[in-house]
């Protein structure tokens, strides 16, 4: 096989497929993915899909119409981590006593001239409040105490199971009909050895008891209005 691997890691052409002589062990054949024996190894800190991280604050050059703009100074501000560029910008992670901001400059003029950049995205909400605190901080103003409560969409979709869990605990439902309405139909015919051991009897319980939990204990109410 070792003339094989080697086809294929360094060869231009597809590798040819191994004549079957007998049995095959299960890691035989095939490759899981692509590797580039070119690309140096390093140590050089990656940020992949920057758009899609929250936590990065974008900036870009202010447009006319805008005064009273206060330039960015990174070394001054904290210490800086990392600092960058490539073809979508310049990126500048700075550290202080508030904690860490992660930039992405598309434009180099950014610094002097900033202006965040908030795309319309379902993430809007979390891209908002790390600009916010960035901006409160570089404005000269105190950063909250606490992060408010940000209810993700997988966060929300949970909770949602709760609470219809909830509802049909309240109605006299017992954890196979949860199951059934919740997840699928099938757990009302499920035979009880395979019910008692299956993964959807153990959603169902654990929706409906954090589902009491949440109404019943009070913590829905806080997370409502914290």
């Amino acid at each position: 096989m070792s003339a094989i691997i080697r086809i294929l890691c360094c060869g231009p052409e597809p590798a040819p497929i191994p004549r079957s002589y007998g049995r095959r062990s299960g890691t035989d054949g095939g490759y899981v993915f692509v590797h580039d024996p070119d690309i140096p190894i390093t140590r050089k800190p990656v940020i992949w899909r920057r758009e899609d991280t929250t936590r990065i604050i974008s900036l870009t050059y202010a447009p006319r119409g805008f005064s009273d703009l206060h330039s960015l100074d990174f070394e001054a501000m904290g210490r800086i981590l990392f600092d960058s560029e490539d073809d979508a910008g310049r990126s500048v992670t700075v550290t202080g006593t508030f904690g860490t901001f992660f930039f992405l400059l598309d434009d180099p003029a950014a610094a002097k001239r900033p202006a965040v950049v908030i795309p319309i995205d379902p993430h809007y909400r979390s891209r908002w409040y790390e600009a916010g605190r960035f901006v409160a901080h570089h404005l000269g103003f105190r950063l909250p105490s606490r992060v408010p409560p940000v209810i993700t969409p997988f966060r929300s979709l949970h909770l949602i199971r709760c609470l219809h869990a909830y509802d049909l605990h309240r109605a006299g439902a017992d954890e196979r009909r949860i199951a059934a309405v919740l997840i699928n139909r099938r757990a009302l015919t499920m035979p009880l050895d395979e019910w008692r051991d299956h993964g959807w009897r153990r959603n169902a319980k654990d929706w409906r008891d954090e589902g009491i939990a949440l109404v019943e204990g009070g913590y829905l109410k806080l997370l409502l209005e914290g």
